[in-house]
């Protein structure tokens, strides 16, 4: 495996966990600012952390497509293994 697919591979697993991680991070912090409404400072201080959050995370996903494109504009193939790490699909499916 070349530098720029170790590159890539690592991009996207940062992507993944970071798309999560926001998601669960949205999920808690909804109702707890629901309750601390009143406290101006803290609504804000955690707006503000997820908006930086949500802009790395964007960062990340902008990075992974570029770096898909230009490995696919040189006519690279991406080895399956990089690919099949990021899926989160079993790999066996139970049979019917």
């Amino acid at each position: 495996m070349t530098r720029r697919h170790r590159l890539l591979h690592v991009v996207m697993k940062m992507d993944q966990a970071g798309s999560a991680g926001y998601v669960v991070a949205a999920l808690v912090t909804t109702p707890i600012l629901m309750l601390i409404s009143p406290l101006r400072t803290v609504m804000w201080l955690v707006g503000l952390v997820l908006g930086v959050s949500g802009l790395a995370l964007g960062l990340l996903g902008f990075l992974m497509a570029w770096g898909l494109t230009v490995s696919m504009a040189r006519g690279e193939e991406i080895p399956e293994r990089i690919l099949r790490s990021v899926r989160m699909v079993p790999s066996r499916l139970p049979k019917a």
